[in-house]
């Protein structure tokens, strides 16, 4: 993350781990040393049992194909947090694209609550990030073709005395070029560099030392996607943040704050 406001997105957008940083060799290789005690983050969790085998498993796979280098940019798609210009697509893209879109909203209903979003077999990976949620992984999808109804992650809003809601679907991919996603140009995918995953929690990004699995993020694509009806996005489908999902900046500490250019629109 770069500095400034985009720097502070590096606390909320992602931060989660897992428990295998000595499962073999290669997996143990993408842990980050550290010359004393490894810093973690205070959210981070210290059970390995949280996470399900078949989580744990894939996060091992994983580990053991995805690219230890960092993106070559290293903005990650946020030093612009605000809307996005929506290019008018061809007509045969436009017909995919529809058909696509449809098959991404006909999934709401079956991952819609935490309860339906776990027995699915996601799990709360990160803490809650202004204008976007709380991030729900599934990470034995990440490695696997781009599916519209199967995002890899799922966005929660969570508000203290009610049900946590989901308010969109965030595709990540294990991609060595940026991938095949929904037909046009108007998804524009999104990098993160040097994740530490401790026990299925992303505890920080650009991390130099990491208690669990390090992942470089030059070939994790990222795509954040507003396609719950009700949290339709006035910033465009595809873009970064929801500003429905922003705190209002009175009163709200600046690290957990939209960033300066999200704020201002």
């Amino acid at each position: 993350m770069v500095a400034g406001a985009a720097r502070r997105i590096v606390v909320a957008v992602l931060a989660a781990g897992t428990l295998v940083s000595c499962a073999s060799t290669a997996a143990s290789d993408r842990t980050v040393p550290s010359s004393t005690s490894i810093r973690t983050g205070p959210l981070t969790p210290t059970d390995p049992s949280r996470l399900a085998p078949e989580q744990a498993a894939a996060i091992t796979d994983l580990a053991l194909v995805a690219s230890n280098e960092g993106p070559d940019d290293i903005d990650h798609g946020h030093s612009h947090s605000g809307p996005v210009t929506e290019a008018v697509l061809a007509p045969f893209d436009q017909i995919a694209f529809d058909e696509q879109l449809a098959v991404a909203v006909a999934a709401v209903p079956t991952l819609d609550t935490v309860e339906e979003a776990a027995a699915a077999g996601y799990q709360v990976a990160a803490a809650p990030g202004p204008g976007v949620g709380t991030h729900w992984v599934n990470w034995a999808l990440i490695d696997q073709p781009f599916d519209p109804s199967a995002p890899a992650m799922l966005l929660f809003h969570d508000r203290p005395g009610r049900p946590s809601e989901l308010v969109g679907f965030s595709y990540w991919l294990h991609s060595d070029t940026t991938p095949e996603g929904f037909a046009g140009r108007n998804d524009h995918w999104h990098r993160h560099t040097g994740l530490c995953v401790v026990h299925g929690w992303v505890d920080r990004e650009m991390a130099e030392e990491c208690a669990g699995v390090y992942f470089g993020g030059a070939d994790l694509w990222m795509l954040h996607a507003w396609i719950v009806p009700r949290w339709q996005n006035r910033w465009g489908t595809f873009a970064v943040m929801n500003p429905r999902l922003c705190p209002p900046v009175a009163g709200t500490p600046e690290m957990l704050r939209c960033p300066d250019d999200a704020n201002a629109l």
